[in-house]
């Protein structure tokens, strides 16, 4: 920003002047007497080599700047890379043929118009006036942004009429950043702005202000986002990648593209398959899913969530229902039973569990089944869950697990 109204603020002191010497390392310019009311201002300026003078030694302070010429400071003050290629014309009177045709269309999100019916000008050979750079200022320093109008500041002066009703709201938020002010109950909107006008308006935008300066990113992106939670395994590979085999119960591999689980150890009833994900992320939102295929079986498997401290939530199909419960103890084959739904078992079952905050819903076979509300996020462990009865039999009847999936809902 600073270095936008540095160029916006040379652009403005330049604009008419021909040709222009360096500024002394003490400028006095001989229309600037210490009287003069912008005489610290244009001082100021000058002396930190931001605005110079003319080759007499002059500043000029009553010039005025048209509203071309003005396009031209807003083109300066937002360093815009001018691209002639893909501009088309809007103001009716600044056509291609205009020297300032560039400068206005690429500064229209500073500038004002006209619009009368549904054609645009611009007025290019007009003066710029006070309610032009206030306008200007607001929206370069993102103050529109920022601040509410408040129009009662509008109430304190005698010629708030004269302000283009359209321009209202900006000129409020400029009178209550103290970025301009009226005298003795005037606000002149509609007063061409000066040289001496543009160096005070401008060094308290920018001297005055430093102090509240910090450091940004340019040009303010947003904070990168997370991307949402998707993670999906059809069991193409023996390797399970996805999964914590060295803390999982049961034995897991996988068997023609499809897994499964078994245990030598008699005293294991629940095989759980842990799911390797970010576990920090804690969505509130998600939907597991897994198709369940039996081969002489009562099914008896599925998946479980809400893992903590050897606990979970499980989610299984059996001959004649589907079970939402709880196992509090891996080496016991009692479920808590929290909710179940009717449903007659198939050669392939696709199971799906949404969680929304503390309430889960079970799907089959895409087709709503039962819900359960108040069913608290403990714990983030989650994957796949198979009953020590359900691959007792193995390999004559088995239960498998395919297609498993893991996405984050918003």
């Amino acid at each position: 920003m600073k270095r936008a109204f540095a160029l916006f603020l040379s652009v403005l002191m330049f604009l008419t002047a021909i040709p222009f010497v360096s500024a002394a390392s003490t400028p006095s310019f001989s229309d600037v007497p210490r009287s003069h009311w912008a005489y610290k201002e244009i001082t100021e300026m000058a002396e930190k080599g931001i605005i110079k003078g003319y080759d007499n030694r002059t500043f000029r302070p009553n010039n005025q700047v048209t509203r071309a010429e003005f396009a031209k400071i807003m083109i300066a003050a937002a360093d815009v890379d001018i691209q002639k290629s893909s501009v088309t014309q809007t103001f009716k009177d600044v056509p291609r043929s205009h020297w300032a045709f560039y400068y206005v269309e690429y500064a229209k999100p500073y500038l004002t118009g006209y619009k009368s019916g549904s054609t645009y000008t611009y007025k290019p050979d007009q003066p710029a006036v006070r309610e032009d750079i206030a306008i200007a200022l607001v929206r370069l320093l993102g103050y529109d942004k920022k601040h509410k109008a408040d129009l009662d500041q509008l109430k304190k002066f005698r010629d708030q009429g004269e302000i283009s009703p359209a321009l209202r709201p900006y000129i409020a938020i400029a009178l209550q950043t103290d970025l301009m002010k009226g005298y003795n109950n005037y606000f002149r909107p509609q007063d061409p702005i000066t040289r001496a006008e543009a160096a005070s308006l401008l060094y308290r935008a920018i001297l005055e202000r430093k102090d509240d300066e910090t450091k940004v990113v340019f040009p303010d992106p947003e904070p990168p986002k997370p991307e949402p939670i998707s993670i999906s395994d059809a069991f193409s590979a023996a390797d399970l990648k996805n999964w914590d085999t060295k803390k999982a119960t049961g034995s897991w591999g996988v068997l023609n593209k499809q897994v499964t689980a078994v245990s030598i150890d008699d005293d294991v009833d629940h095989y759980f398959l842990p799911l390797i994900w970010n576990e920090s992320a804690k969505p509130e939102n998600y939907e597991l899913s897994v198709d369940v295929n039996v081969s002489g079986t009562d099914g008896l498997a599925g998946l479980y969530f809400n893992g903590k401290d050897g606990k979970a939530n499980v989610v299984f199909v059996q001959k004649d229902r589907v079970v939402l419960g709880k196992v509090t103890d891996v080496e016991k084959d009692d479920i808590e039973i929290i909710a179940s739904g009717s449903y007659k078992l198939k050669a392939s079952n696709k199971l799906k569990v949404a969680v929304k905050g503390n309430t889960v819903s079970i799907y089959v076979n895409d087709q709503y089944l039962f819900g359960q509300q108040q069913v608290k996020q403990e714990g983030t462990k989650l994957g796949l869950y198979i009953q020590e009865d359900a691959t007792k039999e193995a390999p004559r009847k088995m239960t498998y697990l395919d297609n498993f999936s893991l996405k984050e809902v918003k």
